[in-house]
């Protein structure tokens, strides 16, 4: 079965043993009782599945005695959001593009998501970064968008991919546009990127990135990579029709990026399903925020995590906070 934004879903069985867990689906409980989470991140040897394992086992001691968290290596920022509204999940990683559009009910959603709540924002800091080869001579998205380049991304409805097609489209052109003047623009399973473009068989990859990524930390380390900067242009329309927000890569962030790199930037948010009780959402947040040194030491991108900001509603798209997590904002002065 596939999702809606192009990510195959995994049967019952492949991911029960995926995770080494039972075939039951259980229902979340009073927090009183024991319950059985399930935590959306996107594919095994991502950031965002290093995040998961790490709250996961953050969240675990201080749940109901016999609760569990199980991490899904599915479904991505898109699709993470469909989990929820299906009941699928009881939490999920996003970004607050996509919590807008879905919990707007626009966009890459034909209908609000109405079971969606938000429960903290702000984790880290996301780059949309896009990595050339130096013996491809490509120099600037102008290139790319002209059908210079043979550019691969992720799969079709991911962050990368979709803003790639928000990238390529104020740059006047599309993937079929940049197809027709020669170039390609292909999306690539993670384990495959590097290889690819070892290869010579792609000349740049282009995804949301953070500190430490495993595909960014592997293509710069085995290949000679520069990164390009969005144009002033570019940047404003990310920002003012997409919901991203300006950025400079700092100098050093990635192997061989020497300089400072302009382009845009997103945020990790957590978000829960309606359905979760008050409590259990409460000893979430409580958890995470009171945890800050500790999740900072799980990944390099949550190295910079500041829980003073995470409940701006911009943060999880606008989306309606969980009661659970306003009562302990509240109880904090955060909100």
């Amino acid at each position: 079965m596939i999702y809606r934004d192009g990510r195959k879903r995994l049967s019952r069985l492949a991911m029960c043993a995926v995770l080494g867990v039972g075939l039951t689906v259980p229902s979340v409980a009073a927090a009183a009782d024991a319950v059985q989470l399930r935590l959306a991140t996107v594919g095994i040897g991502s950031a965002w599945y290093s995040y998961g394992a790490g709250i996961a086992d953050l969240l675990k001691p201080n749940l109901p005695k016999g609760s569990t968290v199980d991490v899904l290596p599915i479904a991505g920022t898109f699709g993470n959001i469909k989990l929820l509204q299906s009941g699928e999940t009881e939490l999920a990683l996003s970004f607050p593009m996509a919590g807008a559009e879905g919990c707007g009910g626009f966009g890459a959603f034909d209908k609000k998501q109405d079971k969606v709540r938000g429960l903290m924002g702000g984790l880290d800091t996301y780059y949309y970064g896009t990595f050339m080869t130096v013996k491809s001579g490509i120099n600037s998205w102008e290139e790319i968008a002209g059908g210079k380049a043979r550019l691969a991304t992720t799969k079709v409805g991911g962050s990368g991919e979709m803003g790639l097609r928000q990238i390529l489209g104020l740059y006047g052109s599309s993937k079929a546009g940049v197809a027709k003047k020669g170039g390609s623009v292909k999306s690539l399973a993670r384990t495959a990127t590097a290889a690819a473009i070892g290869d010579g068989k792609a000349d740049g990859w282009a995804h949301v990135v953070t500190k430490g990524h495993p595909v960014a930390t592997e293509l710069t380390t085995l290949t000679d990579m520069k990164m390009l900067p969005l144009s002033d242009k570019v940047i404003k329309g990310m920002v003012e029709k997409h919901g991203w927000v300006e950025a400079v890569i700092p100098p050093n962030t990635f192997k061989g990026q020497t300089a400072p790199v302009k382009t845009v930037k997103a945020a990790t948010n957590v978000l829960i399903r309606a359905g979760v009780s008050d409590e259990v959402a409460y000893i979430a947040t409580k958890t995470i925020i009171e945890n800050a040194a500790k999740l900072r030491l799980i990944h390099a991108g949550l190295s910079k995590f500041d829980p003073k900001g995470v409940a701006k509603a911009g943060l999880v798209g606008n989306c309606p906070f969980h009661p659970g997590a306003i009562k302990y904002y509240k109880e904090k002065g955060m909100m």
